[in-house]
This record gives C-alpha cells, structure tokens and sequence, in this order.
C-alpha cells in the first residue's frame, strides 16, 4: 500500500506530466490561432480567473498525464509470487519508488515530444528564429529519448529488485 507521500508523489508527477502536455499543445495550437495567446492572458490577469479555474485545470493536467503515461509505459504486471516476495516493506517501498519514477519519465516523453512538435511548427510564425527553434526542437527529443531509456532503466531496476526478494525469499 502506498505512503502519503507516494501518493503525493504519483499525483504530483501526473500531473506536472500534463501540464507539460498542456504547454506543448497550448503552444502548437496558437501557431494556427494567433490571438490565442492574447487571449490567454487575459484571462490570466483578471484576478477571479485564478480561483475559479485553477482546480480544474489541475484535474485535467492530472488526466492528461495519466493518460501520457499511460500511452507510453507498458509496464510488466507482477506475478503472484512477485507480490508475495514484496512483504519487506523497505523492498516494497523501493520497488513502487522506481516504478513511479519510470511512469513519470514515460509520461513526460509525449510531453517534451509536444514541446518539440510545437518549436517546428512555430518556425511558420517566427522565420527570425529557425535556428533556435530547430535546435529546441532537436533537445526536445533528445530529452524525450533520454526519458525514455531512463523510464526502461527504472522499469528493469524494479524488476531485478523483485527478482532478488523472490531469491531471497526461497532461502
């Protein structure tokens, strides 16, 4: 059973992952609408905006991360004997640690691809900046990339970590 503070974590990293998602379509988006932004920041400043909207914004960056996350991750069940070998509450512990952060880094690929979709497509608007955007663009991928092998390291750690407490357990 997760800790308080997991599912803080979970809730937090879902929903930074979408608000990622968020930014990157915002961003895309007003390539095509070019009042979007002015509007957007209206909205910002009016001063009942933040109290009204904030919660479900927050819930929608929430589902959106999920579902980045989920898009990405295919992560591997556990087995009965899996489970059962996750008693030790330090190993369990371990074991949802690295399978969270593997979630988050899954989630925040299609984040950082949208970031990088948006930097291309913002070349149309911003001809002054194609160098910066390509290159930005370029990152972004190379940090979704990176997300992703370290999103398949945590998943692998994770799972030797419940293949060494099956081991020890048969002792």
């Amino acid at each position: 059973m997760p800790t308080l503070f997991q599912s803080i974590q979970g809730f937090a990293g879902a929903s930074g992952v979408g608000i990622l998602c968020l930014v990157g379509l915002f961003l895309s988006v007003s390539v095509f609408a070019g009042n979007l932004p002015v509007v957007a920041t209206r909205f910002l400043a009016s001063p009942s905006w933040s109290g009204v909207a904030t919660l479900p914004v927050l819930v929608v960056a929430y589902v959106i991360g999920l579902l980045a996350i989920a898009l990405v991750d295919r992560a591997t069940r556990l087995t009965h004997s899996g489970i059962s070998a996750l008693t030790n509450t330090v190993v369990a512990a371990r074991y949802a640690q690295l399978e969270q952060e593997a979630e988050i880094l899954s989630g925040s690929v299609v984040g950082f691809v949208l970031l990088g979709v948006a930097s291309l497509l913002n070349t149309m608007v911003f001809p002054g900046w194609n160098r910066t955007l390509v290159f930005t663009c370029i990152l972004c991928g190379l940090i979704a990339g990176s997300a992703w092998r370290m999103s398949r390291a945590k998943h692998a750690a994770a799972a030797g970590l419940v293949a060494l407490a099956i081991g020890a357990n048969r002792r």
